[in-house]
């Protein structure tokens, strides 16, 4: 027992002398190589791993003059604490101060993470993941668990989430509901790969909840922050199951296994835990945008595809007749409203969308005069600049040079047709006139397709001449001429996948090709299957492409979030781990067992320190 007074004196003295020594004012080198060594930890007051805890100051020594960056993000303390630890460099030294108001929990292994917050004061290396851990027991908590967080529709590394875990220890309040509602038993930070450590921590079933925590309080306690979950409870594995060493060793010597946990706890402690995180998403359809365009349109998005027509009652206008005509996209998560005449006054309508009521809206016209066109000089010659320019009906269409083949041609009009006349369109194949479809496509006759079986590598012309199209507020349309050539077969490539998913597996799979990095994604086609078999994708462009799986377990045809009050996790994305490559002419050909080993995204770079 003496001896033991006497160690923990000289330590104390020890840690002493380095932090009052470290005092001295710091002068930068000059000359030489640039530092790239990180400060070295020498000691500490209490020393670290220490047991019976019972002070409310920790003194941490270095060999060099070290400052804290960043402190705020990277500072953590293991369970939780309410009140801030005060953490202040002196010196060569960090001194850590308690709430003096606030009590440490009895028996319980407290680990405080820096992260890389502890650097040098000149060259700024960082002490990467410097731990500080104590015990207000008899026994440090030798558990650990590990894992990384992932987005869940893109599977990228998620950084700066908070993982926690909770103790089923509370009477009062339900279980599930702790996230939202107490704070948690044990926490970690997700570094810029996504993965956490939580070590000490004793043998227990824990419910692991992450959070993007946005007000940083430890609770779900915000609508739009992001969470991952397990459905299941959790349990720390043993860290030390494995020591690299042949030589006997003797688990009751405490220094020893101290030291074993310093050198080789992170290096044996496997990555079990993956957590998708999402945001959450409520059911109710709302419109989440809203615009006023050209004084004869008005736009309107929605959090969700609409189920059904959108149904509108006007309020301020004494007519029977339409007013506007309703336009909806592809998708249905859009709408755009065509006023059918200009108004002098205010439109005041209301909206029923998807049984969700909306308040009136008032949309207020412009009075439609037009600006006085400026009078020439008597005696000057009339400035040409200074002409009326007709305005006639634009368009875009996705005729080019080298148009595909196998593709219909496509022409979007500004604004809807009221009146249109084909007779006298022409098409030209190699300067002959040939016979083709033309038709639109949609109710408010926008999109016009021209329907041919073009040849392949020849000459085309397309002709609509000027005043066959009268849109509804009358303008018409200039000559429209597109000339173009077609390419051939051999300019393009063909991918066949032979996929083969779970056998366990009842839900449909979207099979997705794609362009593009990380959530970049550019969709280039897809398929929806419900079987293993083989898919091809033909057609495609020189390029370089990446595979996406979706397990669509609701059949919705898209990927969809989490619900944590149905204990419902993201539905499964997996990747195929390297681009294919295609060039032209090519046929390519790739088997994929799909699986839980290809729920990574290949294409995310990990930036090394």
């Amino acid at each position: 027992m003496q001896a033991k007074q006497i160690f923990n004196l000289t330590v104390s003295v020890f840690v002493s002398f380095l932090i009052v020594v470290s005092c001295a004012n710091p002068v930068a080198p000059t000359g030489g190589p640039k530092d790239e060594t990180p400060p070295e930890f020498l000691g500490s007051d209490p020393v670290n791993r220490s047991r019976n805890f019972n002070t409310d100051r920790i003194d941490l020594a270095f060999d060099e003059f070290v400052v804290l960056e960043d402190l705020n993000q990277q500072l953590l303390i293991s369970p939780p604490m309410k009140e801030k630890l005060d953490v202040k460099t002196k010196g060569k030294g960090v001194r850590i101060d308690f709430d003096k108001e606030e009590s440490l929990a009895e028996n319980t292994t407290y680990t405080i993470y820096f992260g890389d917050a502890i650097v040098d004061l000149h060259e700024k290396n960082p002490l990467s993941n410097f731990q500080y851990v104590f015990s207000t027991g008899a026994d440090i908590d030798s558990l650990s668990i590990r894992g990384k967080v992932l987005s869940a529709e893109y599977l990228l590394p998620a950084t700066d989430v908070f993982v926690c875990l909770y103790l089923d220890n509370n009477d009062t309040i339900v279980f599930d509901s702790m996230p939202q509602k107490v704070r948690p038993y044990y926490v970690a930070k997700t570094n810029e790969e996504g993965t956490f450590e939580i070590n000490n921590i004793k043998n227990d079933h824990y419910l692991i909840f992450a959070v993007k925590d946005a007000n940083a309080n430890y609770f779900n306690d915000m609508p739009n922050e992001a969470i991952a979950f397990a459905q299941a409870l959790i349990k720390p594995e043993e860290v030390f199951d494995y020591i690299p060493d042949t030589i006997p060793v003797d688990t009751s010597n405490v220094k020893l296994m101290d030291s074993l946990w310093a050198n080789y706890a992170i290096q044996i402690t496997k990555e079990t835990h993956t957590l998708l995180l999402y945001e959450p998403q409520d059911s109710v359809q709302k419109i989440i945008a809203d615009e006023f365009l050209d004084n004869k349109r008005m736009h309107f998005e929605f959090k969700y595809p609409l189920k059904e027509d959108v149904a509108f009652e006007i309020l301020n206008q004494d007519t029977d007749k339409e007013v506007f005509l309703a336009e909806y996209s592809a998708n249905r998560d859009s709408l755009d409203l065509w006023f059918l005449k200009p108004f002098s006054d205010t439109l005041r309508f209301s909206m029923v969308v998807d049984t969700l009521k909306v308040d009136t809206l008032e949309i207020v016209f412009n009075d439609g005069n037009e600006k006085e066109i400026p009078k020439t000089r008597r005696g000057r010659k009339e400035d040409k600049s200074q002409k009326i320019k007709v305005e006639t009906i634009g368009y875009t269409s996705n005729f080019k040079k080298d148009f595909p083949f196998f593709a219909k041609g496509k022409i979007i009009f500004e604004s809807p047709i009221k009146l249109s006349n084909f007779e006298n369109c022409t098409l030209l194949e190699d300067s002959i006139p040939v016979p083709f479809e033309i038709y639109f496509t949609d109710k408010v006759k926008r999109k016009l397709v021209i329907d041919y079986s073009w040849k392949e590598g020849v000459d085309y012309r397309f002709e609509i001449p000027d005043q066959a199209l009268t849109d509804i507020y009358g303008l018409k349309n200039d000559s429209i001429v597109e000339n173009f050539n077609t390419t051939e077969e051999s300019q393009y490539a063909e991918l066949i996948l032979h996929i083969i998913l779970p056998e366990e597996s009842s839900s449909s799979w979207i099979v997705q090709l794609f362009k593009g990095v990380e959530d970049k994604e550019q969709i280039v086609d897809f398929s929806s299957i419900k079987k293993s078999g083989d898919l091809t994708f033909s057609k495609l462009s020189a390029n370089k492409y990446r595979v996406k799986v979706l397990e669509d377990c609701d059949n919705n045809g898209r990927w969809t979030s989490g619900d944590y009050t149905k204990k419902q996790l993201p539905e499964k994305v997996f990747y195929f781990p390297t681009p294919i490559e295609l060039k032209a002419g090519w046929k390519v050909e790739e088997t994929w067992t799909v699986d839980d080993a290809f729920q990574v995204n290949p294409s995310v770079k990990i930036k090394k320190k």
